[in-house]
């Protein structure tokens, strides 16, 4: 397996050529907006993200945490949330051209998710 950091994404090839795409947010409120948005749920934007994440929590009938689509939203015992998006519930190849573009790699449009994974690896770890 190898696997890269890029910014709030982390990208994982398996030795099967499975390639993993997720992102974890460093703007966790943003992130919760994004879900609330996503699922039609109405929020106060004067709400904290605690206060934000621990309502979806309920509002979706976790206990300490919820999926959403791609979205994971988990609430720690000292109260914090953190979430994360998981791409291979979706889009893995259109998050591996954004990331390619991110980092300025150019991406010839015939390569295949795997390859596209494996190259941006390698192209963030020179």
């Amino acid at each position: 397996m190898k696997s890269a950091i890029v910014g709030e994404y982390i990208i994982q090839v398996e030795q099967s050529g499975h390639v993993t795409v997720y992102r974890i947010y460093d703007n966790v409120k943003e992130s919760l907006r994004e879900i609330y948005n996503v699922r039609g749920l109405e929020y106060n934007d004067k709400w904290t993200t605690r206060q934000m994440g621990s309502n979806l929590i309920k509002q979706l009938g976790g206990d300490n945490s919820v999926t959403v689509g791609e979205y994971v939203v988990v609430k720690r015992n000292n109260g914090a949330i953190e979430t994360y998006r998981d791409f291979g519930k979706g889009n893995v190849k259109e998050a591996l051209r954004s990331l390619a573009k991110t980092v300025g790699m150019e991406v010839n449009p015939v390569w295949n998710t795997q390859t596209l994974g494996s190259k941006i690896i390698d192209f963030v770890s020179i």
